[in-house]
């Protein structure tokens, strides 16, 4: 499967002309009871900020149709697939910076008692958050998601 989405990834690349990258699939350890297979794309290339474009939505599109076309060919073979692409490592960036954010807040709710609530997030972000703040070290730290899709923020309070 992963040279599938290697070989999908750097046709898509190529039709963007941006023929001067390098793409790089790992499975990713799977989760115990489920059927989805988790990849991890990387991608380098001299033109990031093509393919990351504004806040991420150029990658963000490019990760959709990557997955829709990857899905395709697994449903072929009776798998089940699932997958992020990195840039350059714009998405770990991105994912630190949540997460730094995310406990900072929580220190201040800590100190203050008063709740604060995160900008919005993408699912995946807002789940790196979750867990972050599930750790026994946040046990009196609680989150919850709020608003509707597109806008969905967290909330971090005392529990």
């Amino acid at each position: 499967m992963e040279l599938i989405i290697k070989t999908i990834a750097e046709d898509f690349l190529v039709g963007l002309q941006l023929d001067e990258a390098s793409v790089r699939v790992e499975r990713k350890e799977a989760v115990e009871g489920e059927e989805l297979e988790h990849y991890f794309v990387e991608i380098r290339t001299t033109d990031a900020p093509i393919l990351i474009g504004r806040h991420g939505d150029n990658l963000n599109a490019f990760q959709h149709l990557l997955r829709i076309a990857s899905s395709r060919k697994s449903e072929e073979l009776n798998r089940k697939i699932t997958l992020v692409v990195d840039v350059d490592g714009y998405l770990k960036r991105k994912e630190d910076d949540a997460v730094t954010l995310a406990v900072r807040r929580a220190e201040q709710v800590r100190t203050t008692g008063d709740p604060s609530k995160l900008p919005p997030m993408s699912g995946f972000m807002r789940r790196l958050v979750h867990l972050e703040l599930a750790k026994p070290e946040w046990e009196d730290i609680a989150t919850e998601s709020i608003g509707r899709a597109g806008f969905r923020a967290i909330v971090i309070k005392k529990s």
